[in-house]
């Protein structure tokens, strides 16, 4: 995870729970299992060590590289950040520490020439895919319980799919091999996590608005179908154009990182009705 991530996810969850705190102008500084997010207008956002000028008891947020969230005060900070850390390890959302290995030799970055014909050839491949070469759609599943025969409902929400690939494999680094995203969506908060690999190496990237709403237009077209829409979309993308995806509506509990605060599933049910609610997810959300 990155600072522009962590930021983001913490302006989502100040918003989500309506606090009094701002969401602009936010900085994010490095601790051993994520970032500590605090209000760069505090202090001086250029220097590293802004966050030791903060007021006594400001408000600051720890970031597990889990997508865990914590509001503690700037007080005694470190301290905060060594057992949040130590949380983290224990419920295991973060692999243990690998010995040292070898340097791996550094590779010059792509030049925008080289980065320019690994995107045509991938927007090639991905159309192909969608012709005479071998399926795109590796693997499509339901998670949940399965809508009944929608099928021009379920064509027009794949198509509306390709554009949102074709604009998340954009944001990679240049010689990515695979993408993997994962969305958790209500009407009133929204969570989007995307991950690019290559080799034994991956790079998290944040998901702009223009894409977060081209996904919102799609789950909306996914709500007329007789299972409602997604709550969450897992999309598995490689290089050479195939994907899989992943409908989730909620048999099973969601990830605690992808599982947003309860009022926001209430919002959406009021939204969009459904036949059936899964009853953890209905317990959770107090109907």
């Amino acid at each position: 995870m990155e600072a522009a991530q962590a930021i983001s996810l913490v302006a989502q969850w100040i918003r989500s729970r309506g606090l009094d705190h701002p969401t602009e102008g936010l900085s994010a500084d490095r601790f051993e299992m994520g970032w500590t997010v605090f209000a760069a207008d505090t202090a001086d956002p250029s220097d590293p060590l802004a966050f030791l000028d903060l007021p006594p008891g400001s408000p600051v947020f720890l970031v597990g590289q889990s997508g865990r969230i914590e509001q503690v005060p700037s007080d005694r900070l470190r301290e905060h950040e060594m057992r949040f850390a130590a949380e983290e390890r224990a419920d295991g959302h973060v692999p243990p520490p690998q010995p040292p290995q070898e340097p791996e030799t550094p590779q010059p970055p792509p030049t925008p020439a080289q980065e320019q014909a690994f995107m045509e050839e991938f927007r090639q491949a991905f159309l192909d895919a969608q012709g005479d070469g071998p399926p795109a759609v590796q693997s499509f599943e339901i998670a949940g319980t399965p809508p009944p025969n929608d099928d021009a409902l379920a064509a027009e929400a794949s198509r509306l799919l390709e554009p949102i690939v074709q604009q998340l494999a954009l944001l990679g680094p240049g010689g990515w091999e695979w993408f993997a995203a994962e969305f958790s969506f209500t009407v009133s908060a929204e969570i989007a996590l995307l991950r690019f690999f290559a080799g034994n190496q991956h790079r998290d990237v944040f998901v702009p608005e223009e894409i977060t709403a081209m996904l919102r237009r799609q789950r909306h077209v996914a709500a007329q179908m007789s299972a409602g829409p997604w709550w969450r979309l897992v999309l598995s993308v490689l290089n050479s154009g195939q994907l899989s995806i992943t409908y989730d509506y909620g048999d099973e509990p969601f990830p605690q990182h992808q599982l947003l605060p309860p009022e926001h599933y209430r919002n959406d049910l009021q939204t969009y009705r459904r036949s059936r609610v899964p009853d953890w997810l209905t317990r959770y959300a107090g109907q």
